[in-house]
């Protein structure tokens, strides 16, 4: 096959993927107009109602990811970095002797030259400091630095404890149990230095050898594509992304350093909040300006962290190498927070439905944490994004009363024509998000995971947002 023949080829299919977009958006469309008949004539209105918001937002979500959204990428991806700005890396990591190595040399691995990787060991209590310092050993360059907590602080304090000494301009913080591709860092520089009001940015996650994993991993790879180019896409197009993602993202220095202590030292109900919250970090982000008067970088040392020195790093002088960005910081903007679907990390999941409830028990009451501070600004936002945003809200505290209503009191009234309409609308629901996997991934047979996964999202986390929120004091990890 002939060049012009590959690239014929290549534009037909491309084509054909758009045609099968716009027809899906078509089709959502039409069902949206259906259930607005529906529930004025034929099914109960409240189930009506929310099914009608459900397509609603599924089709807002379509649109917004297929025509507005634009990878950051593309717009700097021919931007020369040879002077590019110093990015620190930073993994906080405890009992990880599974995933250290192959994390922490993804780092290393990097093709972008100014770069400092500072992994921080919280305490643990397996092999992780050990396979470290051998690591240290086996890679003697002045940019790789590890810390050893004397003791286990917590993620969100190793974080802390790696900032008191981290020079970059741009922060990547990074989960030890994922990768990153060779060029991830590479391409955040790009991108950072083509928007100068961009705060934060996230990145396309994807799991780690989920074509050989279980079940419950190939669940989940299509659960977090799914919510990354399609649910994180449509918030970018608005450059207001509600999450940045803990498995990767950036950070502009000055838009989070004078936040960091306080984010560390989160309190909630009158007891210290353990729990990371991605969410509240962005929404930092998304609701404040740099302060015009601070020149130092918004460096915070508050409260030192016990820091054990190790190799031939010198702590002190990490310290005092501070190079604030003093053309951001003197400048009152609003930042921008976006996604890239360029920049891939590897991310490691929950491999047994118990650890998963756990994971998702974790972030739910991370989400409720942080709605007091991204609802509080959101507003602020682009209008529509905003309106999105708060209606998505209202509809995951209301699922609950709705799914008990549906599946429990319209059958003893006899009302099973509501029922089957709800139960239809899931479906359909999940076998749009499968096609739009599919199309995005059309060697990957992965995407017939996506409608049953749907029904458990539905059946099962529905119902750990209300555990989340009873149990939301107690603090244990797993």
């Amino acid at each position: 096959m002939t060049l012009q023949e590959q690239t014929s080829r290549y534009s037909e299919l491309q084509k054909r993927k758009w045609l099968a977009r716009v027809l899906m958006v078509i089709a959502v469309g039409c069902v949206l107009a259906a259930k607005v008949y529906f529930t004025i004539s034929l099914v109960d209105p409240l189930v009506g109602i929310y099914s009608f918001l459900t397509s609603f937002v599924l089709l807002c979500i379509l649109v917004l990811s297929y025509f507005k959204y634009k990878d950051p990428y593309l717009n700097a991806k021919n931007i020369d970095i040879s002077n590019g700005p110093l990015i620190s890396i930073v993994v906080p990591a405890k009992n990880e002797e599974k995933n250290i190595r192959n994390c922490v040399q993804s780092c290393l691995n990097q093709n972008y030259r100014n770069k400092e990787i500072i992994v921080v060991n919280d305490g643990s209590t397996d092999r992780t400091g050990e396979i470290l310092d051998e690591m240290r050993k086996e890679n003697r360059t002045e940019n790789f630095h590890i810390l050893h907590l004397s003791k286990s602080v917590g993620k969100k304090k190793a974080v802390e404890a790696a900032s008191e000494i981290a020079p970059g301009e741009i922060y990547a913080f990074m989960d030890s149990d994922c990768d990153m591709a060779y060029d991830a860092v590479e391409k955040a520089a790009k991108i950072f230095h083509a928007d100068r009001k961009l705060g934060a940015l996230t990145c396309h996650g994807r799991v780690r050898d989920a074509q050989g994993g279980n079940t419950l991993e190939k669940f989940q790879q299509v659960y977090i594509d799914i919510s990354c180019r399609s649910i994180k896409a449509a918030e970018s197009s608005f450059k207001s992304v509600t999450c940045c993602s803990g498995s990767l993202s950036f950070y502009r220095r000055v838009a989070i350093q004078d936040f960091i202590h306080e984010w560390a030292n989160d309190r909630f109900l009158g007891m210290d909040f353990k729990f990371c919250t991605d969410r509240r970090m962005t929404a930092h982000i998304l609701g404040t300006r740099p302060k015009s008067s601070d020149n130092s970088g918004g460096k915070n040392l508050q409260e030192h962290m016990p820091i054990l020195q190790t190799g031939a790093d010198d702590i002190e002088t990490m310290k005092k190498s501070f190079d604030p960005d003093i053309e951001i910081s003197n400048h009152s903007i609003k930042w921008n927070v976006e996604y890239s679907n360029s920049i891939k990390v590897n991310v490691g999941v929950p491999k047994t439905f118990e650890s998963l409830a756990r994971q998702q028990i974790r972030w739910k009451k991370s989400f409720i944490r942080s709605l007091f501070a991204t609802g509080g600004i959101y507003w602020k936002r682009p209008f529509f994004m905003a309106l999105l945003y708060y209606i998505q809200t209202a509809m995951r505290f209301i699922r609950p009363y709705i799914l008990f209503y549906t599946i429990a009191i319209l059958p003893l009234k006899g009302d099973y024509i509501s029922v089957l309409f709800w139960i239809a609308g899931v479906m359909f629901t999940g076998m749009i998000y499968a096609v739009e996997y599919r199309l995005r991934n059309p060697n990957d047979g992965l995407w017939l995971y996506r409608p049953p996964f749907t029904f458990i999202t539905t059946f099962v986390y529905t119902w750990l947002l209300i555990y989340s929120a009873i149990t939301i004091r107690n603090k244990s990890w797993r």
